[in-house]
């Protein structure tokens, strides 16, 4: 009997000591979680679109000014550009007038005279508007008054250019006559409205001219 006590006792403290080494040894290992970190996702960035700007194209003006016959002259303007096609001269003088105006005939022995004195270096063109005067009559008014430069009667393109070139010179469409614009080299250079003596207008032309002479 005390015999088979010895060998039951042994066995459990053998059992014992295997269940204390078995849980001596899984308390040293320690188990590892791998932790996986994930990445941040980079922001995909948005490409920077350049604005397109539209540059428009400037646009050309034309106007027909003419005397009825072949004589005529193709004024194209474009932004601040005044091209008179078939005139060499630097200097053009415009003159809008009508028959019936008493300061519009007043001027006409003052631009004759102006077109005889600087002939060459400038252009003096009348511009017919708001009258309606017969051709033939215009013809008569032109030789009694010896007028030496380019009268224009085509009244629709004349009409035409004094509502483009009123608002630009800050006028009224009903401006009153006479108006004469000055231009230097296809640019605008002065303008007058009304009855303006002979002397005033050449001393400008004659400062036109000092211009010329200094670009040079």
């Amino acid at each position: 009997m005390k015999d088979h006590f010895l060998m039951n006792y042994n066995s459990y403290s053998l059992v014992a000591l295997l269940i204390l080494l078995f849980l001596g040894g899984c308390g040293d290992t320690q188990t590892q979680t791998k932790i996986v970190q994930e990445k941040p996702q980079q922001a995909i960035a948005t490409p920077k679109l350049t604005p397109v700007v539209s540059q428009s194209v400037p646009k050309t003006y034309e106007f027909n000014l003419s005397n009825g016959s072949k004589a005529f002259s193709l004024l194209q303007v474009k932004e601040h550009h005044y091209h008179f096609s078939n005139i060499a001269e630097p200097i053009i003088l415009v003159n809008f007038f009508s028959t019936w105006c008493p300061p519009c005939r007043g001027e006409l022995p003052h631009l004759n005279n102006l077109q005889e004195r600087y002939k060459g270096e400038l252009f003096i063109m009348g511009l017919l508007v708001h009258d309606d005067i017969d051709p033939e009559a215009l013809n008569s008014c032109i030789a009694s008054q010896k007028v030496n430069y380019f009268i224009a009667n085509n009244q629709k393109e004349n009409q035409k250019f004094a509502s483009f070139i009123a608002p630009k010179l800050k006028l009224s469409e009903n401006f009153k006559l006479p108006l004469m614009i000055v231009f230097l080299n296809g640019k605008y250079y002065t303008h007058y409205l009304g009855s303006v003596p002979e002397e005033m207008i050449e001393s400008d032309i004659k400062q036109a001219l000092k211009n010329i002479e200094g670009s040079k």
